[in-house]
């Protein structure tokens, strides 16, 4: 069991989070800037892009590339174009092909650290400086 999110060092499992390397992409670092300034303009208690709202965002990048792909509106349509094709997303590059449609891993382990999730693990996606405690 995880200890309460406001405890250093709990651990959990993320696919995003609002920091280098996953902020590196230009598309993810103007959605994270959006989702910051409009959280803030309606004084949301946390502004900053958490993993449902970088899955979400992904979920419209990946309607966006097949209905522009295939110029349809079409369930089967986008589904058969998806099934063949991969898509980059803020999340990373996404497949559906194979059992259940399920792509590559892209799970990474964050860990609470000064008050803060940051990514640990693997080395590559770790916040700038952060190493599992």
């Amino acid at each position: 069991m995880l200890k309460a999110p406001e405890a250093n060092n709990a651990l959990s499992v993320t696919i995003f989070e609002d920091h280098p390397p996953f902020t590196n992409n230009p598309v993810a670092a103007k959605f994270t800037q959006t989702f910051r300034e409009r959280a803030t303009q309606v004084n949301l208690p946390n502004t900053t892009v958490e993993v449902q709202a970088a899955a979400s965002y992904s979920a419209w990048q990946i309607i966006e590339a097949a209905v522009r792909a295939t110029g349809s509106l079409d369930d089967k349509t986008l589904a058969t174009w998806l099934r063949g094709h991969q898509v980059d997303t803020i999340q990373g590059r996404l497949r559906f092909n194979g059992a259940n449609n399920y792509g590559d891993d892209l799970s990474r382990v964050k860990q609470v650290q000064d008050g803060k999730w940051v990514v640990v693990w693997p080395k590559e996606w770790a916040a700038p400086g952060a190493q599992m405690r």
